[in-house]
């Protein structure tokens, strides 16, 4: 999925300082804030930056690449540290693991610029590459570990005059991006210019630091000024009838959120008084009868008694069986659930379960015990609606489910959804929703919300035993929580 911007041509960037002891703490890291400072003092175009402090171990750095890439959609990463050829320095073997093409001039222009200052540049592996998805690209460079370093890489050298007589890498980043579709970047020329082929300039953009053209024609002399006209004598105002007072409506009760046939309610038969309420999100192609008996089965496995509010979904034409509408939250119009998004029936079906969680709430039920999930389609629509609510809930389950629209979370996340549980219950074997886009989510959504539960059971797309105790067990902690 491409990466939403706030503005046309932001950057998005991501900045990665690989320290074992600095990610400990033992001492203070040098390395994001001598990138972040070089950045806003060379990049002109709006940046959005994304900073990791991990450590030298190659599956987190690993990890962290593929998520800055795949997940948020960054254009550009810039590491420092783990270059070297000390055993612990793995960053460009992991790196090149998550690479799709090597970039080795970048690489090469770096260790010729450390050359001119110390015989031990030859030591450094920094590398430059490409990781590409089916719609978006990054570009990835290795930097060296100290500030100085990172400066004089970047930026090139210049002689006494100020003149470069040895190019900086930055100068080549920008043209890359383009090529890769990526925003159009401008810099400042007094820190590093940016190269572009005449052809590949915009023209409404011009090359910062370029001479302004000559006007075409000298400017006409100023027209002789005309003697204003007389002011006239203002006019007496006409008498202003008077206004009829407004009739004052009475303001419409608001449309529910679902109609009363579309809502099933169910309880456990045995159990007791229910103590929490979930509302609860079918999947795919079903109803909402597919769940009657969840409170009961909620119960078989030591969880609480919870009332259970079932809304159907709509009935819609999906893009991929025309001819057969169905019941689905959102369409799905690409060749998998997370290309081509449905944004605008996904945002449609969140406001309308949040406002069903309002009409609860008006009835009496605190907030803190109210749980939004649900399965698959369902699953996804809880976790969209859930993390973005105004005011936070008891919690959030997901089985079997992912969420959609992922790169949009980090801007839409409220602090309300920061502080709600989750619970993510999927399948190592699921066909319908792969596992891969369920740990993507997931390590979106850890991102934003530490108090994140996500398990993996060795099943379809489907609901197992193990399952159902880890859902009950979660509920139970959403209950103790609300009792204080």
């Amino acid at each position: 999925m491409k990466p939403p911007r706030t503005t046309e041509n932001e950057l998005i960037l991501g900045l990665v300082s690989v320290s074992d002891r600095a990610s400990r703490g033992v001492y203070e890291d040098k390395g994001i804030p001598a990138l972040e400072a070089w950045c806003q003092r060379a990049i002109k175009t709006p940046v959005r930056i994304h900073k990791r402090l991990i450590p030298d171990e190659r599956f987190d750095i690993e990890r962290t690449l593929r998520e800055l890439v795949d997940i948020i959609g960054c254009d550009l990463i810039l590491t420092t540290g783990g270059t070297g050829p000390a055993r612990r320095d793995v960053t460009p073997e992991a790196t090149l693991a998550v690479a799709t093409r090597e970039m080795p001039g970048f690489g090469e222009q770096m260790r010729a610029i450390s050359g001119h200052f110390v015989p031990t540049a030859i030591l450094s592996r920094q590398v430059g590459v490409l990781r590409e998805t089916p719609d978006h690209a990054a570009l990835i460079l290795n930097l060296p570990g100290q500030p100085k370093a990172i400066a004089e890489t970047l930026e090139g050298l210049r002689d006494d005059s100020g003149k470069t007589v040895v190019n900086g890498i930055f100068a080549a980043v920008p043209y890359c991006i383009d090529l890769i579709g990526g925003p159009y970047i401008e810099t400042d020329p007094e820190v590093v210019k940016a190269f572009r082929p005449k052809s590949a300039r915009r023209p409404e953009a011009k090359q910062a630091g370029e001479p302004a053209a000559a006007p075409e024609a000298a400017a006409k002399p100023a027209e002789p000024a005309q003697a204003p006209e007389p002011v006239k004598a203002a006019e007496e105002p006409a008498p202003v009838k008077p206004v009829p007072e407004a009739v004052k409506e009475e303001p419409k009760p608001a449309k529910p959120a679902f109609d009363a046939k579309d809502i099933l309610v169910v309880r456990p038969r045995t159990g007791g008084e229910p103590e929490l309420v979930g509302i609860w999100l079918h999947g795919m192609g079903v109803d909402n009868k597919d769940f009657a008996t969840f409170p009961d089965e909620i119960v078989h496995f030591d969880g609480p008694s919870c009332r259970f509010v079932l809304p159907n979904a709509p009935i819609r034409e999906m893009a991929l069986h025309p001819g057969y509408p169905l019941r689905a939250w959102y369409d799905l119009p690409g060749r998998s659930i997370d290309d081509n998004e449905d944004a605008i029936n996904i945002r449609d079906s969140a406001r309308r379960v949040t406002q069903l969680i309002d009409e609860i709430e008006a009835q009496g039920v605190p907030r803190n015990r109210i749980v939004l999930g649900g399965f698959s389609q369902g699953a996804a629509i809880s976790l969209f609606a859930g993390l973005r609510m105004e005011r936070p809930i008891g919690g959030i389950v997901a089985l079997s489910g992912y969420l959609p629209l992922a790169g949009h979370l980090y801007s839409e996340v409220t602090t309300a959804g920061r502080q709600t549980p989750v619970f993510m219950g999927h399948g190592e074997f699921d066909s319908v929703v792969p596992l891969v886009t369920a740990r993507r989510s997931a390590e979106v959504i850890a991102q934003v919300d530490s108090d994140l539960v996500a398990r993996t059971y060795p099943m379809e797309h489907e609901l197992c035993p193990d399952e159902m105790h880890d859902l009950a067990a979660f509920l139970t902690a959403v209950l103790e929580r609300a009792q204080g």
